[in-house]
């Protein structure tokens, strides 16, 4: 059966009449930092800013609450009991934990699942997230990639909707101005060490401050480097979903390289938002080098319209669009 996407059915979610909180329980485990985790924390956020909807969140035990979970203020369920929710929200392998759970299983058809799809991996048939397709689900796709994809597969169960991801501004430091950046050039590998480190033996003589991260620090020390960054080298998975840290570099006024990962092509578009190319060290290496010789006109140029692009990935539009979709679940469902 052909995927629908009923945007034409959605009513404004101001129009919807007050009802009593319901019950949206989330699941994770948390054993470290991940932009995956903090996507959700945005979604339970959201709900948590209605009078409809209670988000309630339930961690594994192998799961930590140290100062980067997102979640370590927050009361969490004692209890992992999906039959008790009125609506359930999961995300990545959180489908194993209710399709082991024998009394969700009967009542299953009564709770409605919303399953955000962050990646490109749920499309892949060697994936165990494929066979979760096929679980009835309304899903939500972080971006119009991660929709074709999944929609390609001909599996999915339910209707699918594209929210590219929005990224919270007043999480971030306020940006440092382009001339007050002190580090030449910053690359990001923490997910490619090797060729991160591969580009900087490369790229070393050509700035004079070159920092590389090429394994997981505190957010806010990230943060701290990618605002001091002039231009900053992104070296995401050859394939995402989205890729938030790159968006974060044009919040914070630095020339973002970055090659095409596949769901970054909405707000990666070279010589618009930024300087991209196939992911393939010589193509980077000459695409890092370009930048550096831009002239203030180009440089400002291309900062501005990255500038507008992240205009348009606001919280507050995510919030809307996603609260339309639960304010319609019952006709969804």
């Amino acid at each position: 059966m052909p995927v629908q996407y009923f945007k034409k059915l959605l009513k404004s979610s101001s129009q919807n009449k007050k009802e009593l909180k319901q019950k949206v329980f989330f699941h994770r485990d948390y054993t470290r930092f991940q932009g995956g985790h903090l996507k959700v924390w945005h979604y339970f956020n959201h709900l948590k800013t209605t009078n409809n909807y209670l988000p309630e969140i339930y961690f594994t035990k192998s799961s930590i609450y140290d100062a980067s979970n997102p979640w370590q203020n927050q009361n969490h369920l004692i209890d992992w009991e999906p039959d008790k929710a009125d609506i359930l929200f999961l995300a990545g392998l959180d489908w194993q934990a209710v399709l082991e759970h024998e009394n969700f299983l009967k009542k299953r058809k009564k709770i409605p699942v919303i399953n955000l799809i962050q990646g490109l991996s749920h499309a892949d048939p060697t994936d165990i997230k494929y066979s979760f397709l096929a679980e009835r689900a309304i899903r939500i796709c972080v971006s119009e990639q991660v929709s074709a994809a999944i929609e390609a597969t001909n599996k999915v169960n339910g209707p699918i909707f594209t929210l590219p991801n929005a990224i919270d501004l007043s999480s971030l430091p306020p940006a440092l101005p382009y001339l007050n950046k002190d580090i030449d050039l910053l690359i990001l590998a923490i997910k490619k060490p090797e060729l991160g480190q591969a580009l900087y033996d490369s790229l070393k003589t050509d700035f004079s401050v070159i920092h590389i991260i090429d394994k997981l620090i505190p957010r806010d020390q990230f943060l701290f480097l990618l605002n001091r960054a002039k231009n900053c080298l992104f070296l995401p998975h050859f394939q995402e979903g989205f890729y938030l840290p790159a968006l974060e570099g044009m919040a914070l006024g630095c020339m973002v390289i970055c090659p095409d990962c596949i769901g970054n092509r909405g707000f990666c578009r070279h010589g618009e938002t930024c300087l991209s190319s196939k992911y393939e060290v010589e193509a980077l290496v000459k695409l890092t080098r370009e930048a550096k010789l831009m002239n203030n006109l180009e440089r400002e140029s291309l900062l501005a319209r990255a500038h507008s692009q992240v205009t348009k990935h606001s919280l507050e539009s995510e919030r809307k669009q996603f609260l339309d979709i639960m304010n319609n679940i019952k006709d969804l469902w």
